[in-house]
């Protein structure tokens, strides 16, 4: 086991190196900071991307601010200068005659375009762009799996699950699905030295995002330093967790009884978490009672002092309006109250489990609460069908 964590730590260690050591465009370089969730980073590159105001931007610019998005790092001004660029870039002729093709048959340029478009009344005009895109690029996997990835984006079409990496570090950010078998291709690929001749940081920080995905979701591989990145990964593995939770309909073996876990209740969401996250984080704390705040004493759910982080879990009933409303306004107080400057924690991660299973109204959702200030992330997961309430 020693010698297999040695080799681990040294594939790692060779593809933080090379990528500390590269550089690539503007939007290859934001994919690459978003694949691997780093914010702070891709807070950096968008601000690049956004500080030639008075000209029109690249598409690599315009690329590049569409991954700002999709993280939700964005402030008004450079919200407005993408939606002008966009409104630009739409009127733009594509695969003229005579004009070597870019913009056209680049993937990283592609997705994150398709990040800066998906909340137009109106894409067709991209839809289209990239099914003759996919035409262009014929049998390049690479190529293809990010136009894929665009199309889903927009709501057009299915995610491809080739190349296994990429599938798999997407599915990470919230687009497509971990499965055992994408897990299984996607670490036969981000585990192996060497990465290859002319291998670009876009593929390096797929393989990273791709490697350190399987770690943390792997039983069999112990974290040594759990950080965030690990958390969040933890959380949005929760539906995948759930695979095997007993919700039975018949006794399994003759001398067993009927085995139904409801989660009925805030306290059963928190009892499932501590048992995902208590072996990643030995100093996790539940029903943490903080310092006052005046007449106040908060207590925060879940707690990882490690990381200096509080995790905030909402059970939501209903699937209306107001039912998400009310989990934004919850959250928000809570977030003004325990990060006040007397709690010695920076930031709240928010877990919602929604017991009505309104899917289609998570991406929203999950966006108005990493707007709250303090929020550095959330996760929203539906009750699973096979636990679907009986009337």
């Amino acid at each position: 086991m020693v010698s297999v964590m040695i080799g681990l730590a040294t594939i790692r260690q060779e593809l933080v190196r090379i990528l500390a050591e590269s550089e690539g465009a503007i939007h290859v370089e934001a994919f690459s900071h978003w694949i691997r969730d780093d914010d702070a980073a891709l807070r950096d590159n968008v601000s690049k991307a956004s500080s030639t105001p008075d000209q029109n931007l690249l598409p690599d610019q315009l690329a590049a601010l569409g991954y700002g998005k999709a993280a939700n790092l964005l402030n008004q001004e450079q919200e407005d200068l993408l939606r002008r660029e966009l409104a630009h870039f739409s009127g733009r002729r594509f695969f003229s005659a005579g004009r070597p093709l870019r913009v056209e048959i680049d993937g990283i340029a592609l997705l994150g375009i398709a990040f800066a478009a998906r909340e137009l009344p109106d894409s067709t005009w991209l839809v289209e762009l990239l099914a003759r895109s996919a035409r262009e690029v014929g049998d390049a996997a690479w190529n293809l799996g990010l136009i894929s990835a665009a199309n889903h984006v927009l709501g057009a079409g299915q995610l491809v699950a080739e190349p296994a990496d990429l599938a798999f570090a997407l599915a990470l950010r919230g687009f497509g699905t971990v499965t055992d078998e994408v897990v299984a291709s996607a670490w036969d690929t981000a585990s192996q030295l060497p990465f290859g001749p002319g291998v670009g940081i876009d593929r390096l920080a797929t393989r990273l995002a791709a490697f350190d995905g399987v770690v943390a979701l792997s039983t069999h591989v112990r974290i040594a330093s759990p950080g965030l990145t690990d958390l969040r990964l933890a959380l949005r593995g929760v539906p995948r967790a759930m695979k095997h939770w007993a919700f039975e309909s018949a006794p399994r073996t003759p001398r067993s009884k009927i085995a139904t876990w409801h989660i009925e209740n805030e306290y059963h969401v928190q009892s499932l978490l501590w048992t995902i996250l208590a072996p990643i984080f030995p100093d996790l704390e539940d029903e943490e009672n903080l310092p006052s705040v005046g007449h106040k004493r908060p207590r925060v759910d879940l707690a990882v002092p490690s990381i200096r982080t509080l995790i905030e879990v909402k059970f939501m009933r209903g699937g209306s309006q107001s039912d998400f409303a009310k989990v934004i306004e919850e959250v928000a107080a809570d977030a003004s109250l325990y990060l006040s400057s007397s709690i010695p924690y920076d930031r709240i991660v928010a877990f919602v489990w929604d017991d009505s299973s309104h899917s289609e109204q998570h991406h929203e959702l999950q966006a108005g609460l990493e707007r709250i200030k303090g929020v550095e992330a959330a996760i929203v997961v539906s009750r699973p069908g096979r636990m679907a309430r009986t009337k």
